[in-house]
């Protein structure tokens, strides 16, 4: 037992390293500042989508759950299920695909997870 809290643990402390990550590495691609991406509103709507493929990547990159994705970027746990679902039914598009693609290989690099 006092194994698994421990590994509960140590994974609670990597979320925000990894929303973090997500967040780097999104806002690079999508040419904005970090600040942008860590802002408590919405800004706007390019910063706002941004902010959603990088949840969606902690998702699916880090595997992370989404109460773990909500925790890692500060927001509520339905902000993050909506945002994981939506970028998720958008990669019917075959440019957004190949980005996000892309972007998750990138971040399963930094990570040591090929």
């Amino acid at each position: 037992m006092n194994r698994l809290m421990r590994e509960l643990a140590r994974l609670q402390t990597l979320e925000p390293l990894r929303a973090g990550m997500s967040q780097l590495v999104v806002a690079n691609a999508y040419g904005l500042a970090l600040d942008e991406m860590r802002a408590p509103s919405r800004v706007s709507l390019k910063v706002a989508f941004a902010r959603q493929v990088a949840m969606y990547l902690a998702h699916v990159a880090f595997s992370m759950s989404m109460s773990a994705v909500a925790r890692g970027f500060g927001r509520d746990p339905s902000t993050a299920r909506y945002a994981i679902l939506r970028v998720e039914s958008l990669r019917e598009d075959p440019e957004l695909d190949r980005t996000l693609g892309f972007l998750e290989s990138t971040l399963r690099g930094m990570a040591g997870d090929p």
